[in-house]
Order: structure tokens, then sequence, then C-alpha cells
């Protein structure tokens, strides 16, 4: 996609470096932000197209939740280390690894920024087009509120992500059901390349998280080359 500002947030120079080169190539604009501040700056006095940050900031989480309660459907990229990775609520994880070829990387990294933002309206679409509650082993989850009820309280401390919804909903619509993983990748990020599964490890990881800190008796089980699981953990129903 041409003429998209994207801002980024790293200390990585050799990969800043890289992004810059490659988004040239495609006659887009980087706009560089260092600190917390000029970070902020960006988000609320330019018109920017996509966030891409570094997880290992020490306000990276702070920026995503800001970004995804004022600016839901601008697409949020970090850039992380497997072990480092802990921020919750970006649409995209792409991991990164010493060594690892930069300009490949950032390839990767603007790849994903595009053909997310390509098919963001298809996204909104997904997250808003179902309109009923959907219950699920004395659940409930509210589509447009994006939240999980157990017992009429809150599951978690926030709604989920635009991206954790549409995963979930997929989920949660067929309780007791494997929903194969390629399903999810084509109806959530419509692709299925190795960095775009990673980022369905990560955000169904937090799901898990979400779903325990309810105390939830249920789980998101991953059936191995088939796909996931949502379904009372054993002996627990």
């Amino acid at each position: 996609m041409k003429n998209m500002k994207i801002a980024v947030n790293t200390g990585n120079y050799e990969i800043l470096n890289s992004i810059i080169r490659e988004a040239k190539v495609h006659d887009n604009t980087i706009a560089i932000t260092k600190f917390e501040k000029s970070l902020f700056d960006k988000i609320d006095n330019e018109e920017v197209d996509a966030y891409i940050i570094t997880s290992g900031t020490e306000y990276a989480q702070k920026a995503v939740d800001f970004i995804k309660k004022y600016y839901q459907y601008i697409p949020v990229l970090v850039m992380s280390r497997d072990e480092a990775y802990s921020i919750s609520g970006a649409d995209i994880v792409v991991p990164y690894a010493n060594g690892m070829d930069t300009e490949f990387y950032a390839k990767v990294v603007l790849n994903n920024i595009y053909a997310y933002t390509k098919n963001f309206e298809t996204l909104r679409r997904l997250t808003a087009k179902m309109e009923d509650e959907i219950s699920f082993g004395g659940c409930v989850y509210d589509p447009i509120k994006r939240i999980i009820y157990h017992d009429g309280e809150m599951v978690g401390e926030r709604e989920l992500s635009p991206k954790q919804a549409a995963i979930f909903e997929l989920l949660a619509a067929n309780f007791g059901q494997v929903v194969k993983k390629d399903v999810i990748l084509e109806k959530v990020w419509h692709d299925s390349n190795y960095f775009v599964g990673r980022s369905l490890d990560v955000f169904t990881t937090h799901l898990r998280k979400i779903l325990r800190s309810g105390n939830v008796k249920m789980t998101i089980t991953n059936v191995k080359n088939i796909g996931l699981l949502l379904d009372y953990e054993p002996n627990k129903k």
C-alpha cells in the first residue's frame, strides 16, 4: 500500500534503517519516534496510518493501550523477541532474533502492516457482525462490547482487543468443537505465513490468561496439527 505514514519506535537502529529503506520502495513515510513524549505526540497530533513499537521499551504497553483505546482501528505491530514479549492488545506480533537479516525482517514487518491495513475493514465487519450474545459453558460473550461475562461479572481487566475478539468469537461460537487453524488465520488475518501463525499463538496465550483471571473453568486447547478448541478444563465442568 502506498502513501502511508507509519510511526516507528525502536532502539534497534539497524532494523529501523532497514524499515525506512523498505518503506521508501513503496512510497511510504516513516515517522521516527525515540522517546515516550515524542511517541504520544505522534499519536495525538499527526495522521498516522499504523504504529510499529518494540516490546522492549518500558512504556510499550502504555502506548498500545492508548492507541487501542482512542484509535481502535489503526493497526499496531509489536516487534519482539519471543522470550521478552509481554505486550497485550497489539494487532500483529513479529518476533525477531539476534542475527536475523534486518532487510528481510523489515520486509516481513511492513508486509504484515500492509496486509492488515488492506483487510482492516473486513476485520471491522468480522468483529461487529454478531449482534446477539453468545452463551457457552456457563459464560456469556457480548460481541458489541467485546466483553466475556462469568456469573454476571466481567472476565479480565478490559474489553478484548479487536484481534482477540475476532479469534474468541470464532471459538465461542463453536464451543466444544475444534476450529481449524487455517480457518482462523484466513478469517482473522487473511494470511497463513509463519509470522501470522506465531501471532495467533501469542493471542491464544493472552486469551487463556484472561479466562484464568476470571476463574473460568474452561480453556483454549491447541489440538496438534488441527486447530484450537474452547472447552471445559478436564474434570472441571
